[in-house]
């Protein structure tokens, strides 16, 4: 899809935005009523930027129940936008996403990460003695996007709040709330989206999208479609920082102040949101409590295989010794407890 139809789509929907970023403020969501027989709303999103194709899906609100699964979700929202796709198992056992529809076809995958792909099997071969993992450009001409395309690294993942998660998505149970984004990984088994170390197979490299969290402006974008308050008047009096945010939002190149800044940018033409919300020492997602899953973001960041922003990090220092470390991500563990 076209960058002008997705800039387009945005503005004809009309929408309601009530949150900015939580690395500089944040505001709580305003989310639509719920409709019946549904327990809340995720934010679920298709994403292959690192081949230059944008969003396959643009992040959108999906009413869910709790207990839902991940792979529940995308089979339904995949059968209720006409999106076909293929996967291994089945969405109750064994559920693994091998491919989904995109009709885009010339990749464009940044300088910087071509270089690491096209390098990666000398690389391979001298230290595991094996020659692995090049860039092949083939690809099956059916219009889907599908592991081992282009790549023989390649193939789907997904991220839950820009983590990504080790369970299948038949095992994964849904937050309301969160933000899911299944996204095309070519190198390092998602070390090219920046939520991966690779596990210690691929040699580092300096990645732009590398402690880049998306999460905020996904959810922005999602309640872009869901707003009756907010005129087409306004949005078109808003283009250009509409457009800025979308293009940084499709862009690997874009580092977490570009996108933040993008983001205050456009809540601050609409003139909406709120007082920003004071967030507890610990509450590292912002989620509005301090629980297991800012624990995990600590130590991820403590092991070096995730960076935090500003804001993160001050709220990630538990004991308040200048250090974010282990020991910090243990007491909240114990908080918790």
């Amino acid at each position: 899809m076209k960058l002008c139809k997705r800039i387009a789509a945005f503005i004809v929907a009309a929408a309601m935005l009530s949150l900015c970023a939580g690395a500089f403020a944040a505001y709580e969501p305003d989310y639509p009523e719920v409709p019946e027989g549904y327990d809340g709303y995720i934010t679920f999103a298709v994403s292959a930027i690192t081949m230059g194709w944008c969003y396959v899906m643009d992040p959108i609100l999906v009413p869910v129940n709790e207990g839902e699964t991940l792979a529940a979700v995308t089979d339904r929202v995949f059968a209720e936008y006409g999106v076909d796709y293929t996967a291994y198992g089945t969405v109750e056992d064994g559920f693994y996403l091998t491919g989904v529809a995109c009709y885009d076809k010339e990749p464009d995958v940044p300088t910087y990460l071509m270089t690491e792909i096209e390098n990666y099997p000398a690389w391979a071969d001298e230290q595991f003695g094996y020659n692995y993992g090049g860039w092949t450009g083939e690809y099956d001409d059916d219009d889907m996007l599908t592991m081992g395309e282009y790549c023989d690294l390649s193939g789907w993942m997904y991220t839950e709040d820009n983590i990504a998660l080790s369970d299948g998505a038949d095992v994964c149970t849904v937050k309301i709330g969160s933000v899911y984004t299944w996204f095309f990984s070519i190198y390092g088994w998602g070390m090219d989206y920046g939520v991966s170390d690779g596990w210690g197979s691929f040699p580092t490299f300096d990645n732009p999208m590398a402690g880049v969290d998306r999460t905020e402006v996904s959810r922005v974008l999602a309640q872009l479609t869901f707003a009756e308050d907010i005129t087409d008047e306004m949005l078109e009096n808003t283009m250009d920082e509409l457009e800025r945010l979308v293009l940084d939002f499709y862009s690997p190149k874009t580092d977490q102040a570009e996108l933040d800044a993008a983001l205050a940018a456009l809540l601050e033409a609409l003139d909406i949101g709120g007082e920003p919300t004071e967030y507890e020492v610990g509450d590292v997602n912002m989620d509005g409590s301090v629980d297991s899953a800012d624990a995990l973001v600590i130590m991820r960041a403590a092991m070096r295989v995730y960076e935090l922003n500003e804001a993160e990090t001050a709220l990630a220092d538990f004991n308040g010794d200048g250090t974010i470390d282990m020991t910090d991500a243990l007491l909240v563990f114990r908080a918790v407890a």
